[in-house]
This record gives C-alpha cells, sequence and structure tokens, in this order.
C-alpha cells in the first residue's frame, strides 16, 4: 500500500479487536483517508480514530493521523466515488477492503 493512499473498507460484519491490527497497519502506512460503509462503520471510524490517539498518546507513533469518514446510510459505490475525489483535483485510486 502507498503512503497517502485512500481505504474503503467495507463491513459486513462489524467491528472486532481482533481487526486492531489491520487498522494499526493502515496507520503504519500512513494512509491519508480512510472511509467506512456497512455494518457497524461508525465503530470501525471511532476504532480508528482512538488507535490513532492511544499510538501518539503512547509515543509508539508520534503524530499518528488519518482522516475518518462514516457512510452509515450510503451506497458503496456512492462511497468509492467520494474517496476517490478527496482532496484532490481528479479521481484517484482507492484501496478496496472487505470485511466478511
Amino acid at each position: 500500500m502507498n503512503k497517502g493512499c485512500k481505504v474503503v473498507l467495507i463491513s459486513n460484519s462489524g467491528y472486532k479487536e481482533e481487526h486492531k491490527d489491520l487498522l494499526q497497519e493502515l496507520i503504519e502506512n500512513e494512509i491519508e483517508l480512510f472511509c467506512t460503509v456497512g455494518t457497524e462503520c461508525q465503530q470501525w471510524e471511532e476504532a480508528m480514530d482512538l488507535l490513532c490517539a492511544e499510538l501518539d498518546a503512547n509515543d509508539i507513533k508520534p503524530n499518528a493521523f488519518c482522516n475518518t469518514t462514516s457512510h452509515p446510510d450510503e451506497s458503496v459505490e456512492d462511497v468509492i466515488k467520494f474517496a476517490e475525489y478527496w482532496d484532490q483535483e481528479g479521481p484517484t485510486e482507492v484501496k478496496i477492503i472487505e470485511i466478511c
């Protein structure tokens, strides 16, 4: 995954503590944007925000940060389109992660 990458996570089963390693990997890769859609998408966003704060506060990854959004009432297609155009002059590639 490239630094500055944008990610759309499609949740079919909701957030579980076992997903923390995935979120930490995304933070380590310094993604620019983390969008969630689907089951418990707001919990995914909150988990990412809390993990960034935890890593920063404990000096594990100082200045850990990524933009996060959750989209509980939107289609996957709309969220991907949103991510493609995030803070850019035109569409850019988005990595899709689906959690079953």
